[in-house]
C-alpha cells in the first residue's frame, strides 16, 4: 500500500536521473561508439519482444505485416493523386482553348479520375488506421469535398466562373 505523498517510482527516477547526470559530468559517455549518431533502431521495435523472430523472418522472406503492405499503397495512390493533379495543370492551358462544353467535359473528367484514386486512399486509410499497432503513425485521409472546390477553383474557363 503507497502512503499518501511518497512515490516510490518517482524517487528511483529521481535517483537515476541524478546518476546519470554524475556520470555526463565526469565525462563517462564521451567515448561511446556512435556518439552523436541516431541510434539504430530495428524495424521492428513496436512489436511485442515475442513476435520479432517472426516478424525478421516474415521480412527476410519478403513479406510486410498488411498494415505496412497498405502503408505502401497509401504511399503510391497519393503519389498517383498528385501525378494527376500535375497532368491537368499541364492540360489546362490547353483544355482553356476548348469549347465550353468540351472544357467542362475535360474537367469533371480529369476530377473524376483524382477523386477516385483519392477514395481508394482514404478507404485503406480506414483499414489501415484500425490494423497498424497503436504506436504507428496514423494517416490522415484527403478531404475530397475540400480538394474538389480547390480543384474547381483553379481550373476554370474565365474569371467568371
Amino acid at each position: 500500500m503507497r502512503e499518501a505523498g511518497f512515490d516510490i517510482q518517482r524517487v528511483i527516477e529521481l535517483i537515476a536521473e541524478r546518476k546519470i547526470e554524475e556520470a555526463m559530468e565526469e565525462g563517462k559517455f564521451d567515448d561511446l561508439p556512435g556518439k552523436g549518431k541516431p541510434l539504430p533502431l530495428d524495424e521492428e521495435w513496436f512489436a511485442p519482444p515475442e513476435m520479432r523472430p517472426a516478424i525478421r523472418l516474415l521480412k527476410s522472406a519478403g513479406v510486410l505485416p498488411d498494415w505496412l503492405e497498405r502503408a505502401r499503397e497509401i504511399e503510391r495512390l497519393r503519389e498517383d493523386v498528385a501525378r494527376l493533379w500535375r497532368i491537368a495543370e499541364r492540360e489546362y492551358p490547353r483544355a482553356r482553348l476548348l469549347s465550353a462544353e468540351r472544357f467542362h467535359e475535360w474537367r469533371d473528367h480529369s476530377w473524376n479520375g483524382i477523386q477516385a484514386v483519392m477514395q481508394r486512399v482514404n478507404s485503406l486509410i480506414l483499414t489501415y488506421n484500425c490494423i497498424a499497432p497503436a504506436n504507428a503513425c496514423p494517416q490522415i485521409p484527403f478531404r475530397i469535398e475540400v480538394e474538389r472546390t480547390r480543384f474547381y477553383a483553379q481550373f476554370v474557363l474565365t474569371d467568371d466562373e
